[in-house]
């Protein structure tokens, strides 16, 4: 049956000498793979840039349950990116971003309240000009809700542990040793509160945006099986120096 919808590109990976498969997030359908050819050749540039991670995209394609493998039989971009392309930080926060969700997006069902958040997301990433040191931390926290690991809250007090484990901000340590607890937990707290366009308020200095990173990585390495360590991640560290 034929499917129009938009979609997310996640990854792509080499299939031939001048084929890929594509990995896109749909609007309708949830992950899926496709089969496109030319896109390695000199002569496809302009077909190449519709594939670029995090793509924004309208498509159409065939949709068979019985293969895993669809065919897609039109595409346009659904959303040209402004500034994306040419900001060094944006592109390294993008890179990492991709990375996580090629990481995290594994179901094959319709999700459009996550496709409708993460194109919002994107779309804000790349319209706004100066606050966006701290995307990526409020990207990972709000991604956790619709992951079913979204921190809860079990103590009001300032001095909390956040408890990486369980998933939830209380008063004691706990007996395992995946908890932080001091300035980081309070940080990721009010980073939980944040929307995107409060993250500028989130004051802290590159050392601790990086060990606040590192614990929301540490954090969904608990939770998601196979996480696995991050390609993109020096770079970005470096470029947010």
């Amino acid at each position: 049956m034929l499917v129009k919808t938009k979609g997310i590109v996640i990854k792509q990976t080499k299939y031939s000498d001048s084929g890929v498969i594509v990995k896109i997030f749909t609007e309708e359908m949830g992950i899926q793979s496709f089969f496109v050819r030319g896109l390695r050749s000199k002569k496809s540039k302009t077909k190449a840039v519709l594939f670029q991670p995090l793509t924004i995209l309208d498509l159409v394609f065939n949709f068979s349950d019985k293969k895993s493998l669809h065919n897609i039989v039109d595409v346009e971009l659904g959303y040209a990116y402004q500034s994306i392309s040419i900001n060094m930080i944006k592109r390294s926060l993008l890179f990492f971003i991709d990375e996580l969700l090629h990481k995290c997006l594994k179901e094959e069902t319709e999700n459009k309240e996550l496709f409708n958040w993460m194109e919002n997301a994107l779309m804000w990433l790349d319209l706004e000009e100066n606050n966006f040191v701290n995307f990526h931390l409020i990207f990972m926290i709000q991604l956790s809700m619709f992951m079913g690991f979204y921190p809860k809250n079990e103590s009001r007090n300032e001095d909390i542990v956040f408890d990486l484990q369980e998933g939830k901000y209380c008063e004691n340590v706990p007996f395992h040793q995946h908890w932080v607890k001091g300035e980081l937990a309070i940080l990721i707290r009010r980073i939980q509160a944040s929307k995107f366009e409060d993250s500028s308020a989130i004051q802290m200095n590159n050392a601790t945006r990086k060990k606040v990173l590192e614990t929301m990585i540490a954090y969904f390495n608990l939770h998601v099986p196979s996480l696995g360590e991050f390609k993109s991640l020096e770079v970005l560290k470096v470029v947010l120096e």
